[in-house]
């Protein structure tokens, strides 16, 4: 049963936000393996040579980079197989871009239509423990005016007082309004497991967000997963843990507003680290840049 006064959020304009084409999720090759091969990969920088991993692309590189000196040797074919791979890349993370930005906004417009609704109820509140009172002090005077006896008026008024100051103390406590916020398109999931089955991710940016960078840290998914912990540490008390993961990793379900704030969050957290990822598909671009003009050889 939803609850009442429940807000519930428009499905079809969380559409708006899903990225067009269908899945990007397709098969990727594997780093080169064969030791004659990998040896023309030597001068190719480790950053440079992560995400061309992670692109499917290493294989390519290699190839490339086989070729004489002179012009590399390498068909043009090959050449313009990697612009287009590289284009490709770019548009994916884009994509992905704009559908988690998007649906940060919605979320942070949603928190703006909850403040102006509390906002809405305290002037109620205000106003209508303004009314009370004064209806009250009125009504004590008329009973008296009148030559009313008794305790009539004292109780008009006690009464009268009680019920303006609890409407006024009201106004100050945030109402714990629900959100029915389905999303059976959630982008937290498969960070949260480490997989990805349902295609939610370019197979390039997941590939990228859960191996460990050229340095030998954390790989960013696990500094994602830190980050969010921390979120729901300092938002979610212990007990109501297991039910706020629950509803934000999983399909929906009841929100309040602590909660879709820390769902706006977690998208910032992964925002960040997804743009983290079009900056290092640059190192790519600038390695691969040198490497297709021809006669130009590739400078680490």
């Amino acid at each position: 049963m939803e609850p009442r006064g429940a807000v519930r959020v428009d499905r079809e304009e969380m559409k708006e936000c899903m990225r067009l084409g269908g899945r990007y999720d397709l098969p990727l090759a594997g780093p080169v393996e064969d030791p004659g091969l990998a040896a023309h990969l030597a001068e190719v920088p480790l950053a440079v040579r992560r995400v061309a991993q992670a692109a499917g692309l290493e294989p390519l590189l290699a190839e490339l980079l086989a070729g004489p000196a002179s012009e590399r040797g390498a068909p043009l074919a090959a050449k313009l197989h990697l612009v287009m791979r590289l284009s490709s890349l770019e548009i994916q993370v884009a994509a992905l871009l704009f559908e988690t930005t998007c649906v940060g906004d919605q979320l942070d417009s949603l928190l703006h239509e909850l403040e102006r609704r509390q906002r809405t109820r305290e002037v109620v509140l205000t106003v209508s423990s303004i009314l009370i009172g004064a209806a009250a002090a009125a009504g004590g005077g008329i009973w008296e005016l009148r030559g009313g006896s008794g305790d009539g008026p004292a109780a008009l008024g006690i009464g009268g007082g009680v019920a303006a100051a609890s409407l006024g103390l009201a106004a100050f406590v945030p109402a714990r309004r629900a959100v029915i916020f389905p999303h059976e398109r959630n982008l937290l999931a498969p960070i949260t497991s480490g997989e990805d089955p349902r295609g939610l991710y370019p197979t390039f940016v997941f590939r990228m967000l859960t191996t460990q960078p050229a340095d030998g840290g954390e790989a960013p998914r696990e500094e994602i997963l830190e980050d969010w912990r921390r979120i729901l540490d300092g938002s979610v008390p212990t007990s109501q843990r297991a039910l706020a993961e629950s509803v934000l990793f999983g399909d929906g379900g009841v929100y309040d507003r602590n909660l879709i704030d820390v769902r706006e969050r977690m998208f910032d957290v992964l925002e960040s680290h997804i743009n983290a990822v079009d900056l290092e598909l640059e190192l790519l671009y600038r390695f691969s840049a040198r490497l297709v003009e021809v006669g130009t050889p590739p400078s680490p």
